[in-house]
């Protein structure tokens, strides 16, 4: 048996083979080779398990979108250091950083689209709601709901009800 080492979490054997896309059976052939890519243990029933990084549990993306213009390079910049230092904060391991320049309404967004297809990322952090699209944010965290993943805003935009206060003033400051 191996000692467990610090920020390292313990998987059976057959678990770690499902999430890499290999038969356990393999996984136990890779074991008994020595050509496993990760540390290994044997409980005392026989139950082997592997020990595998805590960043393999779930990866931390940052994705910041702006919308075409002058300024999208100076915004996108904003935005990823914002993100990095509320990461720091938070005490979250950025895995990657995802930039895109692109309008929301209109255009596809392809890079978050690869962000949302990567089953490793387990927490994309955004700015604000708006940077996935006016409304999204709610739908995209109800679809990533059952994996266990979610998009976290970390600077909340204006809420409906301050929309609809900012409203009210206009129509009385118009009459």
């Amino acid at each position: 048996m191996t000692a467990r080492l610090p920020g390292m979490q313990r998987m059976r054997l057959s678990d770690w083979a499902r999430q890499e896309g290999i038969s356990r059976i393999t996984a136990y052939r890779m074991l008994r080779k020595g050509i496993l890519p990760v540390n290994a243990e044997q409980s005392p029933t026989g139950r082997w398990y592997v020990l595998v990084p805590d960043w393999r549990f779930g990866r931390t993306a940052i994705y910041a979108r702006a919308s075409r213009g002058r300024h999208q390079v100076d915004v996108i910049n904003r935005q990823i250091s914002s993100l990095s230092d509320w990461a720091a904060q938070a005490n979250k391991v950025i895995f990657t950083v995802v930039k895109e320049v692109a309008n929301p309404l209109t255009d596809p967004l392809p890079n978050l689209q690869r962000l949302l297809m990567d089953i490793q990322v387990t927490e994309i952090v955004v700015y604000n709601p708006d940077v996935v699209g006016i409304g999204r944010l709610t739908l995209l965290n109800a679809s990533l709901a059952s994996q266990q993943r979610l998009i976290r805003a970390v600077h909340p935009s204006v809420r409906e009800d301050d929309l609809q206060q900012r409203f009210d003033e206009i129509l009385e400051f118009i009459e």
